[in-house]
């Protein structure tokens, strides 16, 4: 459990939206850029000295800001807050929107990790899903990323996706296990209600794999990586030895991190809150905070276990009686009683996990623990 928490930083623009998005981001909305980034410059400088150990850039597209603005936000990420040595400091990149000397520039100002945004390398998908990029600027930015100096290098990947197939997916899994990259997320495709792929659903002009074709790609996909030396470590991740994303274990070990900007949301001394997703609101008001929700003593303990339990290594008993000073037991047993007799959950050696087949069901039993 790591004293140092992680920051998080959410940059709401983009070239274009993608058509599944639910994000809070914005196409269309540069002209803000410059007041947005001097808001966020100010709420830094509100968190002075405060300790991290993992920053993530995140969107929205962060590498769509112009390249001085991206090099003035590490910088005021690096003044402000008092960062470790050895910190993990993540950048999202759309293929459109960055280079190789865009990526020189974010070494040199402190960034170390780049999470590329593929989905997939189909074409015909991309298209599908509205991407700006095709299948090659996916190649060339890892490339790129690659020469310019950065060893941790993460892909994400979609499936479930308009006219993909199961052969479809698991080349993309081939093809970027294939190049220099070191992680790679596997999301299924969440149909969010009145994105513009939803309203293409619901007219029936788009159509999605069925459940049982999904289920097959998610198969495929794991077995895939795992024989290309990627361990899941998470239910969407998987990673070479040494390179899970530190940032996102904070979250799945509900740990504490800072978030600034827009519609961002923090942890931070016991409290859940977070921005409001107006951008002008923000940029007036950069300290404002949101819903604020101090968890009780059972809402930990169940964000701790619904958290802990998307990871593999699963949840320690003696990590939930330190925190909590009781057992697992004594609030949970008729839930693990019912899902391990169902052999969807396993406990071993002070472990509970979910079973191989437990994982594909895995949000039917994490609600129990609500």
């Amino acid at each position: 459990f790591s004293a140092m928490r992680g920051l998080y930083v959410h940059i709401p623009f983009c070239l274009k939206k993608c058509s599944y998005c639910d994000f809070v981001s914005y196409s269309g909305a540069f002209g803000l850029e410059d007041d947005y980034v001097n808001a966020l410059l100010s709420e830094f400088a509100s968190f002075r000295g405060e300790k991290v150990d993992t920053v993530y850039f995140g969107g929205g597209t962060p590498t769509s800001l112009k390249m001085e603005n991206l090099t003035r936000l590490l910088d005021g990420v690096f003044s402000s807050f008092h960062v470790a040595q050895d910190a993990e400091v993540t950048i999202e990149c759309n293929p459109k929107t960055a280079d190789f000397s865009k990526f020189r520039a974010l070494l040199s100002h402190g960034a170390n990790r780049l999470s590329i945004g593929v989905q997939t390398f189909d074409e015909q998908c991309l298209k599908a899903i509205g991407r700006v990029h095709a299948a090659d600027d996916a190649k060339r930015c890892i490339q790129d990323a690659a020469r310019a100096g950065f060893l941790n290098l993460s892909a994400d990947l979609m499936f479930g996706l308009p006219g993909q197939s199961v052969a479809s997916a698991v080349e993309s899994i081939e093809i970027a296990a294939a190049m220099p990259v070191r992680h790679i997320s596997c999301y299924g495709l969440i149909l969010e209600e009145h994105t513009p792929l939803w309203e293409q659903v619901q007219a029936g002009t788009v159509s999605l794999p069925e459940e049982d074709a999904e289920f097959s790609m998610y198969c495929e996909m794991k077995n895939a990586l795992n024989s290309r030396g990627f361990h899941q470590y998470e239910i969407s991740n998987f990673a070479k030895d040494g390179f899970s994303s530190r940032h996102n274990l904070k979250y799945w070990n509900c740990e504490e991190y800072i978030g600034c900007g827009a519609a961002a949301p923090s942890y931070f001394e016991g409290a859940r809150f977070c921005h409001g997703s107006n951008l002008l609101d923000y940029i007036q008001n950069p300290a404002a905070r949101e819903d604020v929700t101090v968890l009780d003593k059972e809402e930990q303990m169940s964000e701790f276990l619904i958290l802990g339990l998307r990871k593999t290594a699963g949840v320690s008993e003696t990590e939930f009686f330190a925190r909590f000073g009781g057992s697992m037991n004594e609030r949970y047993n008729n839930v693990i009683e019912k899902f391990t007799k169902a052999g969807l959950l396993v406990r071993d050696g002070g472990v509970l996990r979910f079973s191989e087949q437990g994982v594909y069901v895995s949000n039917t039993v994490l609600c129990e623990f609500v």
